[in-house]
């Protein structure tokens, strides 16, 4: 499913619509917000490296810089672009029997393995961590422009950039 067709959308009302949805929106001239990327047509859309953060063509041709709602991240592929859930997205979480519900049953801390190393949430601005034995964990948040990785070669948070590549997610913004 495509939330956005070429030649359908008119740009104002979709920012308005975007805005509306809890989508915070900034100018490209920004120096934190600038990108390289230029526009091809009025309605392209792509993805930063961040997922939290994607781009629009103003009218005038020039990227706006878009964020998406909290707990939702950038994802362009597998028949979806927008800013979905993280725990919807089709790839690029951790595998299932790494995410644990806080307060069930089955929290983590029991688990000798969590007692020793934080593990991914499905937001991957997030992490858990056990304070120690039978507690429940704690949801911590990566600082600004990182996102939590636990793979083989890398434990804890990391630039988006290493997170798309340890996560096979080059190819989704």
């Amino acid at each position: 499913m495509k939330l956005f067709m070429k030649n359908k959308w008119n740009i104002p009302l979709l920012l308005l619509w975007l805005l509306q949805g809890g989508v915070s929106v900034s100018a490209s001239s920004d120096p934190d917000t600038t990108t390289t990327a230029t526009c091809r047509h009025a309605t392209d859309m792509w993805g930063d490296p961040d997922p939290n953060i994607f781009y629009v063509c103003s009218d005038a041709g020039q990227p706006l810089q878009l964020r998406c709602p909290a707990g939702r991240g950038f994802f362009s592929g597998l028949g979806h672009v927008g800013c979905l859930p993280f725990a919807q997205w089709p790839a690029c979480l951790p595998a299932p029997e790494e995410q644990v519900v806080v307060g069930s049953s089955s929290d983590g801390c029991d688990s000798g393995e969590h007692l020793l190393s934080p593990w991914a949430s499905p937001d991957p601005n997030q992490f858990y961590l056990c304070p120690g034995p039978s507690a429940t964990p704690l949801l911590l948040t990566c600082a600004a422009g990182k996102g939590f990785l636990a793979t083989e070669e890398a434990v804890g948070c990391a630039d988006w950039s290493l997170w798309r590549r340890q996560m096979d997610c080059e190819a989704y913004y």
